[in-house]
């Protein structure tokens, strides 16, 4: 069984034991800074690492003091589970509250309370119905609550036991090809460079990869990484993971920077998301108000935004609501991923967020077709096919590629909604897009009616010109060109294209009466395997138009200005010649002459058509089948 890796995050009040607890089991002092040991205080992030059997534990140490909350919650962001310390001889505080809510904006349910400092009292059953008692309602109601000491060593086995057992319900980091690390230090080594640390999630980094980093907003190059204080050739997603970045200077990058790759660092100053207020708050808290400037929490960063209600109003402890953030800087954020906002001053945490539209549109922000789509995907966070459904309806086509890419969920999650989407008769494959079945179904229909009254209207035309079908395309596609699938999905449904118009199938184009007489001189005489030179029929104004009406309507062929044929005529010779070339490899123009039984004077503009349409390719004084892949040849080649 290959070792599985999990990040664990310290959660609790200050003063209450984490990072005694952090260095009892793991042998690490996370207080790393000079100003932590004067004071006795965690200020900043610590790291430590515990190997336990088949598990290879991450542990970020995070303040306690309310006064260093937004450390706590760059320690958090990217957690698989939670480690609550208590302090028996105080019990449940304020920032043990804050902390816990903090764990469930950002969706971390898994977690074990510590119930620190157990020799301090002569009974600690009490506590624990406490602190069971404070759970309730949240995420960790039915976590294991275990009675340790970090003096006596009492319950750190118990302790690592239980947290062995949780990490077995955490699902395996796979490698999903979206990487992506928020920076939590950054710092410059002699002779080495600039190394930043983080938490590496959805995939893998490998030496010698190029990356980019926002901030600054540039590529570079991984010259090194290691993983727990180890050399790696790959980093493994769910570790804690160390990288030695190429010219890019220290200074250049700061805590909250995202490392990724390059094809998946967009960025946003706009997003749409859900805002959960807990019902554990106060009910005399204030409500979230409209154009309320606030501090948006991502990954491990944070930045000032102003927060938009469509409609105004408030939010409510225990109310959730779609609204709008409007960064004041960009960041690189996904859908699906959480966010926590806190107040500006940066005293209270007020709500959580769940990502859904990093494309927001601050014009059409109460747009019905958007609301729609946001609604849908509150109604569904974790259900991706939901989610492209919703954008299916609003946007009627996406390229299948950028379809949730990047996300929060994985490829292979997407893959399969988009395959049950197609198989379920709500989707259509158009090209490389995916298009909404009943936008794509009504803009058929709507062709279908256009070719038809055009048919009536002008029965003497070959059908509706490609140019008047631009339109509906357009209207029901906006910003996307599906108009070739658009046209054959149409032709295997009863109609045909011919050039450059779309008929219904058995239309046959009626000659208007003045030229019906040169038509069917026409036709006649296009029945004959050597027709009249062309000249012959375009002498006067009305030969000329019967002509191009019979062109148009796919009955004669145009092969050069001097000649044309029949339509059955012209297929039967370029039938010959293709079999003559296939039993012969190739094959002069003479030599196909006698194939076809026919003139000089029809054979060589024939050929010459052909070498254009690409049938055939003309090397030297022999022409062969053009191969499927090869490029254009001159026809001139010699």
């Amino acid at each position: 069984m290959s070792q599985r890796h999990a990040i664990l995050a310290t959660a609790g009040h200050i003063d209450h034991g984490k990072s005694s607890l952090v260095k009892a089991l793991s042998g690490t002092d996370p207080d790393r800074l000079p100003e932590e040991k004067a004071r006795g205080m965690t200020i900043d992030l610590g790291f430590a690492h515990l190997e336990l059997p088949d598990l290879s534990l991450g542990i970020v140490d995070v303040p306690g003091h309310q006064d260093f909350v937004k450390n706590m919650v760059a320690g958090v962001g990217a957690v698989d589970l939670a480690l609550v310390v208590v302090a028996a001889d105080d019990g449940w505080m304020p920032q043990t509250e804050e902390h816990l809510q903090i764990l469930a904006y950002l969706g971390v349910t898994r977690g074990v309370v510590a119930l620190a400092k157990a020799d301090l009292v002569q009974d600690t059953d009490m506590r624990v119905e406490e602190i069971r008692y404070q759970l309730r309602n949240s995420p960790f109601a039915g976590a294991d609550i275990i009675p340790l000491s970090t003096q006596t060593g009492a319950g750190l086995a118990d302790l690592k036991t239980a947290l062995s057992a949780l990490a077995d319900q955490i699902p395996a980091h796979e490698d999903h090809k979206q990487p992506r690390l928020a920076a939590d230090r950054i710092f410059t080594v002699q002779g080495i460079g600039t190394v930043v640390t983080g938490t590496l999630t959805g995939g893998q980094l490998q030496q010698g990869q190029i990356v980019f980093a926002h901030p600054p907003g540039s590529e570079t190059r991984i010259r090194g990484l290691q993983s727990h204080n180890r050399e790696q050739q790959v980093a493994q997603p769910g570790t804690r993971t160390a990288i030695n970045l190429v010219d890019l200077s220290r200074d250049a990058l700061r805590r909250g920077s995202t490392i990724t790759l390059p094809e998946l660092a967009q960025t946003t100053e706009t997003l749409d998301v859900c805002l959960e207020r807990s019902p554990r708050l106060p009910s005399e808290t204030s409500p979230l108000r409209n154009d309320l400037r606030v501090r948006v929490h991502h990954g491990t960063g944070h930045g000032s935004a102003r927060l938009v209600l469509p409609g105004g109003g408030g939010i409510e402890p225990g109310q959730n609501r779609l609204a709008q953030l409007r960064l004041e800087k960009p960041i690189c954020i996904w859908p699906g991923d959480r966010v926590v906002i806190r107040n500006w001053q940066e005293t209270v945490t007020l709500a959580g967020g769940l990502v859904l539209d990093v494309n927001g549109d601050r014009r059409k922000m109460r747009a019905p077709a958007r609301i729609q789509l946001l609604e849908a995907r509150i109604a569904a966070p974790n259900h991706p096919q939901t989610w492209i459904e919703a954008q299916l309806t609003r946007d009627g086509i996406v390229k299948r590629n950028t379809l949730l890419r990047p996300s929060s969920f994985s490829p292979a999650e997407i893959d399969k909604a988009v395959t049950r989407l197609l198989d379920q008769g709500k989707a259509f494959q158009a090209g490389d897009s995916i298009a909404d079945m009943g936008r794509w179904q009504s803009t058929i229909a709507e062709i279908s009616k256009r070719v038809d009254a055009e048919h009536v209207r002008h029965p003497e035309l070959p059908g509706l010109s490609l140019e008047q079908l631009h339109p509906v395309m357009e209207q029901a596609f906006a910003g996307h060109d599906p108009f070739p699938e658009l046209i054959a999905d149409l032709c295997r449904n009863g109609f045909n294209r011919r050039q450059n118009y779309v008929a219904r199938n058995g239309h046959k184009p009626v000659l208007p009466a003045h030229l019906r007489d040169d038509g069917e001189k026409i036709r006649q005489a296009m029945q004959m395997p050597d027709p009249p030179a062309r000249k012959h029929f375009t002498e006067n104004s009305t030969g000329r138009q019967a002509m191009q009406f019979l062109i148009n309507a796919g009955e004669v062929v145009d092969v050069s200005p001097d000649l044309v044929l029949g339509v059955a005529q012209f297929h039967r010779y370029r039938l010959l010649v293709k079999q003559h070339l296939r039993e012969q490899g190739q094959a002069t123009a003479s030599e196909l002459r006698m194939a076809m039984d026919s003139t000089r004077r029809i054979v060589i503009p024939l050929l010459e058509k052909m070498d254009r349409d690409g049938v055939t390719v003309r090397r030297g004084n022999v022409r062969m089948l053009r191969p499927i892949n090869e490029n254009q040849i001159s026809t001139t080649e010699t």
